[in-house]
């Protein structure tokens, strides 16, 4: 037994804490008290992931993958939600499993990539792992769940670099989700297209350069066309991101209402509890995707400041102890973990700062929900196990 990382474990209590407060402040008693109810639920999580062998989790990849597969399927049809189906409902507690789904992802793709000396941009080295988040990521696409697909986009390259997979082998395998995510709105396209120009001109020949332009164009084009399959809900979002104040009652009010929040915290906050946004309602879903915007209003610049410092030293943790572990699979595995915890908070802080569209992806420890607690927890008891216990 090795020594346990202490900082892990005090910053999760730390996230945790934060977490219980923002519930509170934004739910009151009733959601508090839910979310003390999924704690113990979560601790046991993050136990099991801490003890089991990892020859076990190795072993055990593959049917769990498909297990959760096979859920995402049957949720498709027997699934309840507002809108989607997302959700088995079994009396007063609700499973969704396209949390999971990042948990699965992470540990097969690690047993897949551990085995690997080196990748290329090539259908043999790239193939398998693509068709591992695939699969799953198109059952959580006709959910709708995209922003749940996109996190397994995350962990996908999170790991494929670290495995050593160069970063413009990389760029050039997203090229057509981020063409076509750019593709919305002039004021993407038009950055992300000259900024695409000049990497491929510095690093390759005019004739790649000119080819990989005329593909990263095409998907872009399908953007707009696109708007027509989405649902009116995923257009909304879309609208309000480019353009919130044109309709600031409608598809902009939650930007709109977020952006206030935060801003009316200003240095230090209107205090515990004494958040207007925030407690009179203007915010929606302020204990579950807008938990932060409640967090910036109450805690003002320095409290929201502390949060983003205890995600970003909890992720360095996770890193540091991927690069130290020797074994690859468990090296990979704290990178998947460390992808889902910092793209999930990226993408949540980022849509309720403006700079992302507003999606529905919640914040590591700190959002309400029993799936995300726990999801969360798992992760933290994954990372436990690489460095407290050999391989």
């Amino acid at each position: 037994m090795r020594r346990v990382d202490l900082w892990v474990i005090v910053l999760t209590i730390l996230l945790t804490a934060v977490g219980m407060l923002a519930v509170y402040s934004a739910g009151g008693t009733r959601y508090l008290v839910r979310q003390l109810v999924f704690l113990p639920v979560a601790v046991a999580g993050l136990l099991a992931a801490w003890f089991v062998p990892r020859r076990v989790m190795h072993g055990t990849s593959i049917w769990f993958y498909g297990a959760i597969v096979l859920l995402l399927g049957l949720v498709l049809f027997l699934g309840a939600g507002p809108g989607s189906r997302r959700w088995f409902v079994l009396g007063p507690v609700a499973f969704q499993p396209s949390e999971f789904t990042k948990l699965a992802v992470i540990l097969l793709l690690a047993r897949h990539l551990a085995g690997r000396r080196s990748l290329e941009l090539s259908f043999r080295s790239l193939a398998v792992p693509v068709l591992i988040c695939l699969a799953p990521a198109v059952l959580i696409v006709v959910e709708p769940d995209l922003s749940a697909a996109l996190t397994l986009g995350a962990i996908l390259a999170a790991m494929l670099y670290w495995q050593g997979l160069r970063p413009l082998h990389l760029l050039l395998l997203f090229i057509p989700l981020l063409s076509f995510a750019a593709g919305f709105s002039l004021w993407t396209w038009i950055p992300f297209f000259v900024f695409l120009a000049v990497i491929m001109l510095v690093r390759t020949n005019l004739f790649k350069a000119v080819i990989t332009l005329a593909f990263s164009s095409f998907f872009a084009l399908l953007s707009p066309l696109s708007l027509r399959l989405l649902r009116d809900y995923q257009a909304d979002r879309i609208r309000s991101f480019l353009a919130p104040w044109f309709d600031p009652h409608g598809v902009g009010w939650n930007a709109i209402q977020s952006r206030i929040a935060i801003g009316s915290g200003q240095l230090f906050g209107k205090g515990f509890l004494c958040g207007t946004q925030n407690r009179l309602g203007f915010l929606p879903n302020r204990h579950t995707d807008f938990v932060f915007s409640g967090l910036g209003e109450e805690f003002g610049f320095i409290g929201a400041l502390f949060l983003l410092g205890l995600l970003a030293f909890l992720i360095r943790r996770l890193l540091v102890i991927a690069r130290h572990e020797r074994d690859n699979f468990s090296s990979l595995l704290c990178v998947g973990c460390a992808a889902v915890i910092g793209y999930q908070a990226f993408i949540n802080i980022g849509m309720l700062l403006g700079i992302m569209p507003i999606t529905g992806v919640a914040l590591p420890f700190i959002s309400y929900g029993g799936s995300s607690l726990l999801l969360s927890y798992v992760l933290v008891g994954l990372v436990l196990n690489v460095s407290s216990r050999p391989a």
